[in-house]
């Protein structure tokens, strides 16, 4: 007999990477970001599709939800958003244009897209509007981060937000204790580290709130001196504020209009140098912030959540400094994670009430993340029908079932061949965590440019990813602290032996590495998979990119993995006990 549900709250995202999730009795049990169905990168606006997916997958009907919460009280319409490259050539015109509007003006749209939200939410699952509400922006980051991490709820807890803007702040402090989280300091938009780092990106010729990795993947090429340079010209532009709980102007120049400034500064400066500058102008800002923060509140234990925090390279920095004893960052902490943090808030509010009131009713109790595997499976129904469907006589590829899936996975990578593997309940965010992945030989460099020129066409200077097994992480990368990372969100140094048995997945450069360890309890099959390969190889570690052509999202289908085989160099793809392979490969 299926266990009754007592409540069920659906959250939502609906700007840059929109997506939906599903919480049940303080567990999140779905959440499917909209690029993984539209097929469309880092996909804006309403996520009708993913609000249905995980209604399904939940087995949920809507007029049993109880809460559905919009997370942000404001966000632009999809239309805007995606017109984005015009408002990032903005300059001193247009700041003064901005700043002339009336604050009349500004709630009268508030208020219209407010109203908007609600109607479109209310038309498509027929939800009574009573039960909609919405969430703060940072506050959904600093829940998420808070009620996702693994530490326990009652110890004095330091929440620190970053991104672009989001609800007029672009960074908050607050501190945590139990259910409550009270913001102690906030950062006003004008002020962003964010907004630098995606401007800087825009002027580089890539794509702002997509490719802000691939700036911090060429930072480490550039000469120190020539990326002090740049670091300099942006040190004009931000700093840390006297008390250091906030970032505020160094100039008149407010972050969403530099462009103007950025084009006369960095005009004949080398585009690596232009990288290294901007990244390390991150991570020193970040730093000195931090490390104030613990300074003044004694508090040692920090999560953080935000677009910034996606900067690996940053959170490498935040993880060494003297007085941090523990570290979380919340996994793929850009705007996707909203719709869990807005989730997680109304939960917690319904948990204090029956504090406050002494009710009687029973709530379960609020649970952190054990995984990210909070999609669905790649099929529904007999899979050997499904493949045999998609593959035609004249594909020639040959289908066959495994009797020992993990095995032979790790035989194929043994022989150094590249492998796709799509098993088990999709991964949610922007990492692949061994379900929707492609696997190869760690150690044999040839394997980077077989991925890059066959299958992803990647920069050549990005970097792969180790997954590498928790027992023996030590072997290969240097943890002091021993801080977990199982969702490649800290870059950590790497020990000579590493540089010389997984060379193909660290860094070229820096040799850092952007280490998913994997627990056995967190993924079991995937865990079986790398140490069998260890036992072939005497390897305990995988190379890890995520599975999809560049340019495109992760895999979610069967059809989507299926797709991308067979629009690709590569010639082994396993999905769950099934091998499939090219036969003229």
């Amino acid at each position: 007999m299926r266990e009754k549900i007592l409540i069920t709250i659906l959250g939502i995202h609906d700007g840059h990477n929109s997506g939906a999730t599903i919480l049940q009795d303080g567990q999140i049990k779905y959440s499917i970001s909209e690029e993984r169905l539209t097929r469309k990168k880092n996909e804006i606006g309403y996520p009708k599709l993913s609000i249905e997916e995980v209604l399904k997958l939940a087995d949920i009907d809507p007029k049993d939800i109880d809460i559905a919460v919009y997370a942000s009280n404001f966000m632009h319409s999809a239309s805007y958003l995606e017109n984005a490259s015009e408002w990032y050539k903005a300059g001193k015109a247009d700041f003064i244009k901005d700043s002339k509007r009336e604050p009349s003006y500004l709630k009268a749209v508030f208020d219209q897209r407010r109203k908007e939200r609600i109607e479109q939410l209310s038309q498509h699952i027929n939800i009574n509007k009573d039960k909609i509400r919405f969430q703060d922006h940072h506050l959904s980051h600093a829940s998420a981060a808070y009620f996702g991490s693994p530490f326990d709820l009652n110890e004095e807890t330091l929440i620190l937000t970053c991104d672009g803007a989001g609800d007029g702040l672009s960074a908050t402090v607050s501190i945590a204790n139990g259910l409550e989280i009270k913001r102690i300091s906030s950062t006003n938009r004008k002020a962003s580290v964010g907004k630098i780092y995606s401007r800087v990106t825009y002027m580089l010729g890539l794509k702002p709130w997509e490719h802000e990795y691939k700036v911090m993947g060429l930072a480490p090429y550039a000469e120190n001196k020539f990326a002090l340079e740049i670091k300099n010209i942006l040190d004009e532009l931000l700093k840390v504020s006297k008390d250091g709980f906030n970032f505020e102007l160094g100039s008149e120049h407010e972050s969403s209009y530099i462009y103007e400034f950025l084009r006369e500064k960095f005009e004949c400066k080398r585009f690596d140098a232009i990288a290294g500058g901007v990244q390390t102008f991150t991570e020193e800002i970040l730093k000195t912030w931090v490390e104030g923060i613990i300074k003044e509140t004694g508090i040692k234990r920090v999560v953080c959540g935000g677009g910034v925090f996606m900067n690996v390279k940053a959170n490498k920095i935040i993880s060494e400094i003297d007085g941090l004893e523990e570290l979380f960052i919340f996994p793929s902490c850009g705007d996707e994670s909203l719709s869990l943090g807005a989730s997680w808030i109304e939960y917690s509010e319904l948990l204090k009430q029956k504090e406050e009131l002494k009710q009687k009713k029973e709530l379960k109790p609020l649970l952190s993340l054990n995984n990210l595997y909070l999609g669905g499976l790649c099929y529904e129904g007999n899979i050997e029908k499904i493949i045999s469907k998609h593959i035609n006589e004249e594909d020639d590829i040959s289908i066959n079932k495994s009797e020992n899936i993990s095995r032979d996975c790790a035989e194929i990578i043994m022989n150094n061949h590249i492998l796709a593997r799509c098993s088990g309940k999709m991964e949610w965010g922007a990492r692949a965590l061994g379900n929707r992945s492609i696997l190869a030989n760690p150690k044999d460099w040839s394997n980077v440019e077989k991925i890059n020129s066959k299958i992803k066409k990647r920069d050549f200077w990005m970097p792969f990813a180790p997954s590498l097994l928790k027992e023996k992480a030590s072997k290969y990368i240097v943890n002091p602290k021993n801080l977990f990372s199982p969702y490649m969100m800290l870059a950590f140094d790497t020990t000579e032996l590493a540089q010389s048995e997984i060379c193909a997945a660290i860094h070229p450069r820096d040799k850092t590495a952007r280490v998913q360890i994997v627990d056995k309890l967190m993924n079991p099959e995937y865990w079986e998979l790398i140490n069998d390969f260890y036992k072939m190889s005497g390897i305990p570690c995988i190379l890890n990119t995520s599975f999809n052509l560049h340019g495109y999202p992760l895999v979610y289908s069967l059809e989507d993995a299926i797709s991308v085989f067979k629009n690709s160099g590569l010639n082994y793809l396993v999905i769950e006990s099934f091998i499939l392979k090219k036969i003229k490969s």
